[in-house]
């Protein structure tokens, strides 16, 4: 089923938004990650999808503020950003997160991530692909080629064992600029299902947009923070959706 993925990016313990990964210019929000993981549990998001940027970034990480935050939690969360051993992959499964995301680490060192994928199961393990509009996918934060395209890529992780995708379209992300449709019709149709997909995202329109291609879900962040999108309209919409898509409706 369709899950819809509230965005919580922390940036020096705090909730940040960086324009296409660039840690020069952050903006920061008001408010605690445990309030915005609240709000948008409460106003009807399915999941939680943290990123720990100072990690991704090799600046330090944010493995305390994960962990409580997890800890004040009813609630299903992810967590990527600096995953690079298997320590830190059992560090977060430990501290009650949900799924852990890798993502340089599966193109640096292959066997140590499906040592991780055989240690803790297909689905509390995903693959982070973060693809620019060349549709070559980025490791190490954004900073480097990983010398494969997205489709490669997908393809190849699926056929490893990996069940579940995150991508990220890095050259949309915090733009606001909605989603790139081409770059989602580049992915096969029997693919979709195993991907969660983020970057861009400004409206319900794009959010439908995902569902109706046979995407697993969608990640919503700065269109929240920026109250581009309400999720209790996001929810409304998608259950009109479900409604009518099983036969619910009246002529």
């Amino acid at each position: 089923m369709f899950k819809v993925y509230a965005g919580l990016d922390l940036f020096k313990g705090r909730v940040a938004r960086l324009l296409r990964g660039d840690p020069g210019n952050p903006t920061f929000y008001p408010h605690s990650p445990p309030h915005y993981a609240s709000r948008w549990l409460s106003e009807g998001a399915d999941r939680l999808h943290v990123v720990d940027l100072d990690a991704a970034l090799e600046l330090g990480d944010n493995m305390a503020l994960i962990s409580e935050l997890v800890k004040s939690l009813d609630a299903w969360v992810q967590v990527g950003g600096g995953v690079r051993n298997r320590e830190r992959a059992v560090a977060l499964t430990e501290a009650g997160v949900s799924r852990v995301i890798i993502s340089s680490l599966y193109f640096q060192n292959r066997a140590e991530a499906l040592n991780i994928l055989r240690l803790l199961g297909r689905d509390r393990v995903a693959v982070g692909l973060d693809c620019g509009a060349d549709g070559q996918v980025r490791m190490k934060g954004w900073r480097e080629k990983a010398g494969i395209s997205l489709e490669e890529a997908v393809e190849q992780a699926l056929s490893e064992g990996f069940e579940n995708i995150v991508v990220t379209d890095t050259s949309r992300d915090g733009t606001l600029e909605g989603v790139d449709r081409k770059m989602l019709e580049k992915m096969p149709v029997k693919v979709r299902g195993h991907v969660v997909f983020g970057g861009g995202v400004s409206s319900v329109d794009d959010i439908l947009t995902l569902r109706e291609m046979g995407f697993a879900g969608v990640i919503v962040g700065k269109a929240l923070y920026e109250e581009k999108i309400d999720l209790k309209h996001v929810r409304k919409v998608l259950t009109e959706a479900d409604r009518l898509n099983t036969g619910g409706g009246s002529l």
